[in-house]
């Protein structure tokens, strides 16, 4: 029995060792490095599942809500973003503890499954064991995959959900596999709602192309459920999405933010290298049969039941999608700060096709099929980077909105991805303390438990990681500032009074609302006298999950040279009755 099972597992030894890679490079040191904003966001609000059932944003010593109140409810409860991924952060804090490490545990695991399904979908497509190792290898290999892997927020669960719906969708013949194919979609809209458009790409293809015309069925079968469940949502949090985006104004504007979402997509997968791929492929195809006129032979024709080609029309057509929600609902200057991470399905889908196209294109040549390897693993060439000749210049298509690409800060790196991966691999072994880990630390050492303490940035991070309540955490002119006045909340969220530590730091002054000369001023007219006692570097964030952006260990940046930021400053309040 066991040598049969052996048997069959052998030719994926290679898969195998790949597999383990990814598992060693997602989970090393995955608690060393503190939470950064959005990191906090979810782990705070999981945590207080834990005390109250749902994601609360009181939980009886401080309010967390770092949105004005825009995204709760008159019951302070957090119901714009979907709560899936609260939730399975509150799972793991409630088997291995509240810590670092349990708040992104179960957003590793999902990454690397992500990786075990994108073998599985290809092996499924292709039967070749060599397209699925190429596909798992250049996943593995992508930094900005790896950093998705290893936060506490959304982006892995995105990734491994739409792969999961992919392959029951490739395969969905009955009844069963549509009840998977609906839950599975429910779930993803529930990580996020823009990572569900790989549901809506998926309609579309069943109705226009022809090979999924026996899916079709089950797909609508199952398509009322999936918007029973989800669309409400919408519904129920519509005043907290328009908040957080910026709707298109004109169509030279929509054209630049596709543009701009196209130079992120482009910057981190193989967005290049696998158009010129296919071009090729499509190209033999036609050569080599030139009686086919079909649509599907001119993209890329396969075999019969050999569903390559389907997987690599989804991948583009998804794309289109994506691009398309992306640019009716993002800013290019957000897109360019935030890359693609409301999209992350992109790096499993495009590491999928390439490894199809690579081993495609080879066709059993060995020198071919690593050299097209290795040239996406450790070459930017299939990226946007080597081909921009313009430097930092920027451009507009409407006058209002700036498009940009990411421009590493020497030329050597423009061509190679191996600085990267080794700068990644090294930080995994070094700590890499920001202005978050710094405060922490201070206070942990002079505060008192139940100190008070006002900040104006990163909140929910400071607060997971002392566990020190938050004092005028509500401004008066807030949206939920009423709502939350009928629950009673204790006064010191309003105000500044008996407050004992004010963090600030310069560089986010005025943000939501957040001015340091009226803090100071309503401190001194309460009677209390501030002192400054230290001044903390600052890194604008603790630890960015977008790699343009990413801080790596020794403050390195690798698309841009370090900044100098006037240091936050921690003061001391001591009051008359203290």
């Amino acid at each position: 029995m066991s040598s049969r099972v052996w048997e069959r597992l052998r030719p994926h030894c290679p898969f195998a060792v790949v597999a383990l890679l990814g598992l060693a490079l997602v989970l090393s040191n995955l608690g060393k490095d503190y939470l950064w904003a959005d990191e906090g966001d979810t782990a705070v609000l999981a945590a207080n599942i834990i005390k109250e059932g749902v994601p609360k944003a009181w939980d009886g010593v401080t309010f967390v809500d770092s949105d004005r109140g825009a995204r709760l409810n008159r019951n302070l409860i957090m119901v714009t973003s979907p709560w899936l991924q609260y939730y399975v952060t509150a799972a793991s804090f409630f088997i291995f503890g509240k810590h670092t490490f349990s708040a992104r545990l179960p957003f590793a695991i999902a990454g690397w499954l992500t990786v075990l399904f994108a073998y599985r979908i290809v092996l499924q497509s292709t039967a070749s064991r060599w397209a699925g190792f190429c596909a798992a290898l250049i996943l593995v290999s992508s930094v900005q995959f790896l950093l998705y892997c290893r936060q506490c927020r959304y982006y892995a669960m995105s990734m491994l959900l739409a792969v999961l719906l992919l392959w029951i969708f490739l395969q969905m013949k009955s009844a069963r596999h549509c009840i998977r194919f609906a839950v599975v979609a429910i779930l993803l809209f529930h990580s996020h709602p823009i990572s569900s458009i790989p549901v809506i790409a998926l309609g579309a293809l069943t109705v226009i192309y022809r090979p999924f015309s026996f899916q079709r069925r089950w797909f609508w079968t199952a398509a009322p459920a999936i918007a029973l469940l989800t669309l409400p949502w919408i519904a129920l949090a519509g005043s907290g999405y328009a908040e957080s985006m910026g709707s298109v104004q004109s169509i030279r504007q929509f054209v630049g933010r596709i543009v701009q979402y196209s130079i992120e997509c482009a910057s981190v997968t193989p967005l290049l290298g696998v158009a010129i791929m296919l071009l090729l492929s499509s190209l033999r195809k036609r050569r080599d049969d030139k009686s086919e006129t079909s649509r599907e032979s001119q993209t890329l024709e396969i075999p019969k039941n050999n569903q390559a080609g389907a997987v690599i029309m989804v991948t583009f057509v998804t794309l289109l999608f994506y691009a398309v929600t992306i640019a009716a609902t993002q800013p290019a200057d957000s897109l360019w700060r935030i890359g693609i991470r409301y999209t992350a399905t992109m790096l499993p889908l495009m590491a999928i096709t390439a490894g199809i196209l690579i081993a495609k294109i080879a066709n059993d040549r060995t020198v071919l099929s690593l050299s097209l390897l290795l040239i996406v693993i450790f070459t930017k060439f299939a990226q946007l980077t080597p081909w921009i000749f313009w430097g930092k210049k920027v451009a507009s298509f409407d006058g209002k909105e700036v498009i940009e690409a990411h421009l590493p800060s020497n030329r050597v790196e423009r061509f190679l991805n191996t600085r990267q991966q080794l700068v990644f691999i090294s930080d995994l072994f070094q700590s890499n303390p920001g202005t978050v880990a710094k405060i922490s630390a201070f206070l942990r050492e002079y505060a008192q438990l139940g100190d008070r303490l006002i900040t104006n940035y990163e909140w929910e991070p400071l607060y997971f990681h002392t566990g020190l309540p938050q004092a005028l955490k509500i401004l008066p002119d807030y949206p939920i500032s009423k709502a939350a006045k009928l629950k009673d909340l204790p006064a010191y969220v309003f105000d500044v009074d008996q407050v004992h530590w004010v963090i600030w730091r310069p560089v986010w002054e005025g943000y939501q609302g957040y001015l340091g000369a009226e803090i100071e001023r309503q401190i001194v007219d309460r009677g209390g006298r501030i002192e400054r006692v230290a001044e903390i570097p600052e890194t604008l964030w603790e630890n960015r999950e977008n790699i343009h952006f990413r801080r790596f260990s020794g403050g390195r940046y690798l698309f841009h040279d370090p900044e100098t930021f006037p240091p936050a400053n921690v003061f001391r309040v001591s009051w008359p009755a203290q």
